[in-house]
């Protein structure tokens, strides 16, 4: 009996290894090339903007799944300029951003237009105008279940401050 049951179990192990080697996903030459756009498009991303004053306050890779909604809390504070940059799979058909605030509803909304070609990012800035924990809702639409997703948070290092009389 002792027997029969190792063997079962060796059976079933072996099965298990097995499928789990079958199930493996062979990365696609397009997979490669999405792999080297997406790291450029990054690249590029954070480069621009910390040339144009801007110093990095949160990035990171994100567990996304397609055609499901992330929100990521923001504490954001009034006064200071901030800038947003989401990366997604090259892959995707859509990419979406909605920046909210409690009270006041939908604040920044990346793009109006629903559809552009070839665009796997979407980045925009925003001066903020009340402190608060803010929502970033991130969508991305991919024949890929948990797509390539990055997210750069940026704040502007030096506002220039103006005095109205």
């Amino acid at each position: 009996m002792k027997t029969l049951f190792q063997l079962f179990i060796l059976v079933f192990l072996s099965n298990l290894i097995s499928n789990a080697q079958s199930d493996r996903t062979l990365i696609t030459a397009e997979m490669k090339e999405n792999i080297i756009l997406y790291n450029s498009k990054i690249n590029e991303v954070i480069e621009r903007n910390t040339l144009n004053g801007f110093k990095i306050i949160k990035e990171e890779k994100l567990p996304i799944r397609s055609d499901i909604d992330m929100v990521v809390i923001l504490p954001l504070y009034a006064g200071d300029w901030y800038h947003f940059s989401f990366v997604g799979d090259p892959s995707a058909q859509k990419i979406k951003a909605t920046l909210f605030l409690e009270g006041f509803g939908d604040l920044v909304q990346d793009r109006i237009i629903v559809r552009r070609e070839n665009e796997f990012w979407t980045e925009f800035s925003f001066l903020c105008p009340q402190s608060g924990n803010y929502e970033l809702t991130l969508y991305q639409k991919s024949d890929i279940s948990r797509p390539l997703s990055y997210l750069t948070v940026f704040k502007k290092e030096d506002l220039i401050e103006t005095r109205t009389e």
